[in-house]
């Protein structure tokens, strides 16, 4: 007790008097550097509490919930889906959590304070590069996922009446249990619509260098603008519909009496909705009541397309797919990527949509048009370049998923644990966080260098390592990739061209 109050003494000012005067130098010497001490201690002291609670902003902890929700699905995975448990939670953990993990910052977070490895929205995600590379270059099982977003098999309109399924996102590969119809429907894909010389070489002719040459005149009118931006009869949203058709399809994009059904669908009835579990029915219940209708007649547009109109029909090595088989899995591929994704990566690397929040980041700060005003817009390859970066800090398409099959023995590390899951479970591929991975991208991950080491090598927004890929890479790179060199090359004119650019 009696110690601090004598510390404190020794330490005051007027100590010094009442000791004996041949003590007082030395004593007072020792007072003037314990006074200087005290002072450094304290303020080391603070530092060192402010370092540790930086440190403990920079690395948090999971909440009671984000460690409720992953244990208890760890728990449910591991159970047969007959158990009474699993059964009533699982299906409504999977549809709500599934909406919510297409979001990056969802993702981030779950990553950041559970580890690599996670459990969320009904399935197990593997977080890191190298898990996300390998799941995208080896065959995959498949169920009814978009992204994490549960689909509905019902409302797969491609699907005919003797119920054979032909939709690609859900058919599984050879290798993990796939029958051999993917590989027969793809290569249809593949060779009459997105990947032929007739494609390539509509992007190159008269046609499709006047719809982006209409683009940027629509952006001289319309500024940076929302409208531009927004409008499915103007601007980018117009230009997409155009141009997506008649390079895949070979349809006259001014043919508007064509242009008309297919934009019904796909813009003016939120085409992509129709297809997800629960909320494409509560939509067609209260305002969509024709999509059937509107769907029959998109396929039937497609169906007398120039492309598929020449699809030789019933051939083994195409799956004996129909020409309405091949134009209704098309009207759903379109609604669900076709016409989204282009858009999406669009908005993004046009600056309208910024990038990602990631927590404890600044990401969402960086302004990209501010990199695409200095761009070389001669220089295809660098521009080409701004837009793989772009897509790696916030991908168009979040994730993927697989089964796991019956061959394979399933055991990942959660929190510090292996676990084995069995047949039957969903893992997402969230391609995502494979391109913020640290590990992979280094200290710069979350800041933007379109001149970073394989950006476009290694890069996962086309469902793909680079060119790497197990077959399931977006078909419709090629197209896109072009596409989007073209669109930021001519917008980029217009801006450099314009008063408001120029008094940068």
């Amino acid at each position: 007790f009696f110690y601090p109050i004598r510390s404190i003494w020794f330490l005051s000012p007027i100590s010094p008097l009442f000791l004996p005067h041949p003590h007082r130098k030395s004593i007072k010497r020792v007072i003037i550097i314990s006074k200087m001490f005290v002072p450094f201690c304290i303020v080391l002291t603070t530092l060192i509490l402010l370092i540790g609670s930086a440190t403990a902003m920079t690395t948090p902890k999971p909440t009671f919930q984000e460690s409720l929700s992953n244990g208890f699905q760890v728990w449910a995975l591991k159970r047969a889906r007959w158990n009474p448990i699993r059964a009533l939670t699982m299906p409504f953990i999977s549809w709500k959590e599934g909406i919510d993990a297409n979001k990056g910052s969802y993702l981030h977070r779950k990553r950041l304070v559970l580890g690599s490895n996670f459990c969320a929205a009904g399935g197990v995600w593997l977080g890191d590069f190298e898990s996300v590379a390998e799941a995208l270059t080896e065959p995959q099982a498949r169920g009814y996922r978009l992204a994490s977003s549960l689909l509905d098999p019902a409302h797969l309109p491609m699907k005919p009446d003797n119920g054979r399924e032909v939709f690609l996102l859900s058919l599984s590969q050879e290798g993990a249990g796939g029958d051999g119809t993917w590989e027969g429907v793809r290569e249809a894909v593949n060779v009459y619509l997105t990947n032929n010389p007739e494609t390539y070489g509509r992007q190159e002719d008269a046609t499709a260098k006047k719809l982006v040459d209409n683009l940027a005149e629509s952006y001289k009118t319309l500024g940076h603008s929302d409208e531009f931006f927004t409008n499915g009869e103007k601007g980018l949203m117009d230009f997409l519909l155009r141009y997506l058709h008649y390079v895949i399809f070979g349809l006259d994009p001014f043919d508007e009496e064509k242009m008309a059904v297919i934009r019904a669908l796909h813009y003016d009835s939120a085409s992509a909705a129709y297809h997800l579990s629960a909320v494409g029915n509560f939509f067609q219940l209260i305002k969509f009541k024709n999509w059937p209708e509107q769907f029959t007649a998109a396929a039937e547009v497609y169906m007398n397309s120039p492309d598929i109109a020449k699809f030789p029909e019933n051939e083994e090595k195409y799956a004996n797919l129909t020409r309405m088989e091949l134009a209704r899995l098309m009207v759903s591929i379109m609604a669900l990527a076709g016409m989204v994704g282009p858009l999406t990566l669009a908005v993004i690397v046009l600056g309208h949509r910024p990038l990602n929040e990631y927590e404890g980041q600044e990401t969402h700060k960086i302004d990209v048009t501010k990199v695409w005003d200095t761009l070389d817009l001669s220089n295809r390859v660098e521009v080409a370049k701004y837009m793989f970066e772009c897509g790696r800090l916030r991908n168009p398409v979040s994730n993927s998923h697989r089964i796991v099959t019956k061959k394979e023995k399933f055991t990942v590390k959660i929190r510090g644990k292996d676990q084995t899951f069995p047949a039957g479970t969903e893992v997402f591929i969230p391609m995502l966080l494979g391109m913020i991975d640290e590990k992979k991208w280094g200290p710069t991950t979350y800041e933007f260098d379109h001149n970073r080491e394989n950006v476009v090598e290694d890069n996962m927004i086309f469902h793909s390592v680079g060119d790497r890929t197990n077959g399931r890479i977006c078909p419709g790179k090629e197209v896109a990739v072009k596409m989007m060199t073209d669109v930021l090359i001519e917008l980029g004119k217009v801006r450099r061209s314009s008063s408001e650019f120029q008094a940068k």
